[in-house]
């Protein structure tokens, strides 16, 4: 596999929405392409990064209520 496709899936791999074959590529890229690696590192942890600011907030009850009448 070539740098520049394992870019292209990086994403979705990180997401975890590749094939088991298409992961196993990626996986075998990455344990040989230190840049690569990096990359994918950089990317996963912006991912918990991301998911842990969006655990901390809650939107105001208000809102949540409006929301919820307004879906109902």
């Amino acid at each position: 596999m070539r740098c520049e496709e394992c870019a292209n899936k990086l994403d979705r791999y990180v997401d975890r929405e590749l094939t088991n074959t298409e992961a196993l590529e990626i996986q075998l890229h990455l344990e040989g392409c230190p840049d690569c690696m990096d990359n994918y590192e950089f990317q996963e942890h912006l991912k918990r990064l991301v998911k842990h600011s969006c655990d901390c907030d809650t939107a105001p009850k208000a809102f949540r209520d409006k929301l919820r009448q307004m879906l109902t």
